[in-house]
């Protein structure tokens, strides 16, 4: 059993989802690019829990589900015809003060990456390039060849049932 910080246990490894669809039509039209909203989840196996991360322009959310049937329909229901970007999370520490709280920017600093990118398809660019795992659920090409299951990256979590 790994030692565990004091801080508490973090997530290793997230998956980025890049939305398709926006909230509504107004951040729909400021997003640009193919890539409308993007939010992010990850598996803790010390804890048994999916962790699910979504800075919208209402509110913030940060929602816990037991790792069951129902958390795997729920994070079926965020992926379903977006793409993800699985990456390993950064211990490297960021500037103190980033521009903004909006979804783009709270991802960059959850995972720890260094990135200009203010608008969704940037991030989705930067994190293709720093070797983020492509999945693509509407079925189009992407620049990456891989489309691996969650479980298949260590601290990913058990395999999400496709839909």
């Amino acid at each position: 059993m790994r030692e565990v910080p004091a801080f508490g246990i973090e997530a290793r490894r997230w998956t980025v989802v890049f939305h398709r669809r926006a909230e509504n039509w107004f951040f729909a039209a400021i997003a640009c690019g193919e890539f409308k909203h993007v939010s992010a989840f990850a598996f803790i196996p010390e804890l048994g829990i999916w962790t699910v991360y979504d800075v919208g322009f209402r509110r913030t959310r940060l929602v816990h589900l037991a790792d069951t049937d129902h958390a795997k329909t729920v994070l079926a229901h965020i992926i379903k015809g977006n793409c993800t970007v699985t990456i390993e999370a950064s211990d490297r520490h960021l500037p103190l003060m980033r521009a903004g709280l909006f979804c783009t920017t709270a991802i960059k600093h959850l995972i720890g990456v260094r990135s200009s990118a203010l608008r969704p398809d940037r991030l989705f660019r930067h994190l293709v390039a720093q070797g983020g795992v492509v999945r693509d659920d509407a079925g189009r090409e992407t620049t990456d060849s891989g489309r691996p299951e969650f479980g298949d990256a260590a601290g990913a979590g058990p395999a999400v049932a496709d839909h």
